[in-house]
């Protein structure tokens, strides 16, 4: 089943000069920063950016992996709560954001104890051009674009950086509810991530780089051979050990309970939206 049905009716227009006035007033999933007549520079800062280009001097650096030999996909979420996620496909990492709006610099602080400073040479609801020093002092340029919708919450948003914590290795082996715990927080990330993709309207939707530990359906959901798990997700878990405890803890769910689908489905990508969140509430020791 295909995503023809327009779901305009999630997209809130945001027709108050002030960003926090329209979500305030609209209770509707998603905000359309291209409809606002006026906006504050941080607040159209603060929304999802890929990296779509570069300097030709520095273009295989940021966007090709030449290990892979495949092109990368940068990423640059930021938020309004001035919380940000880098390269969610690739190298994740989070952290604060601030924006001097006299000289224009674009502040990013790691919670690695790194941090970025970008000049921003140009913005619109849509793109964004920054600049920044490479390791040899050489001024490199990024291009990046937006489609200018952002969550009215953005802990909704998949990206937002409490969802994606199961991401990150622990430093030490994990209890069992600790690994379902882990589980658990994967199967919301991709709940959200299947919601956002409907929200927006998207029929083709790119997995490129995620820890997956799914197989996708168009109507439904599985799971991979043991041995076919992806590595990624694996090394999010403290060991492989236990990257494959939480596959079969999955496993004996999926066969264990009924999900229930939906019986009036608006579009696959909802529809497994609506699954995941089924199989993150029965994720739980028994």
């Amino acid at each position: 089943m295909g995503c023809s049905n327009k779901k305009s009716k999630r997209i809130a227009k945001a027709t108050s000069l002030h960003y926090d006035t329209a979500t305030q007033v609209l209770d509707t999933a998603l905000i359309d920063l291209k409809s606002a007549s006026s906006l504050a520079l941080e607040n159209v800062l603060g929304q999802f950016w890929k990296m779509e280009d570069a300097d030709q001097k520095h273009w295989n650096q940021l966007l090709w992996d030449s290990i892979s030999d495949k092109k990368k996909f940068p990423e640059l979420a930021l938020y309004r709560d001035f919380s940000l996620t880098e390269n969610a496909r690739d190298h994740i990492r989070f952290g604060k954001w601030a924006v001097n709006k006299k000289n224009r610099k674009l502040l990013l602080k790691f919670t690695d104890g790194t941090t970025e400073i970008y000049t921003i040479q140009k913005i619109a609801y849509q793109n964004l051009v920054v600049s920044k020093k490479d390791a040899d002092g050489n001024e490199m340029t990024l291009y990046f674009s937006s489609d200018g919708l952002v969550h009215k919450r953005p802990e909704e948003d998949p990206f937002y950086p409490s969802n994606n914590r199961w991401r990150i290795k622990p430093s030490r082996s994990e209890t069992d509810q600790q690994i379902l715990d882990r589980l658990k927080q994967c199967a919301h990330f991709y709940a959200l991530f299947f919601s956002d993709n409907h929200q927006r309207q998207e029929t083709d939707i790119s997995f490129i780089g995620l820890p997956n530990c799914f197989v996708w359906y168009n109507g439904g959901i599985g799971l991979p051979l043991e041995g076919g798990l992806d590595n990624k997700w694996i090394d999010c878990f403290y060991s492989k050990k236990e990257a494959l405890k939480a596959y079969q803890m999955l496993k004996t769910l999926i066969e264990k309970h009924v999900l229930v689908w939906p019986e009036h489905p608006t579009s696959w990508i909802k529809e497994t939206a609506d699954m995941l969140d089924q199989v993150h509430d029965k994720i739980k020791l028994e």
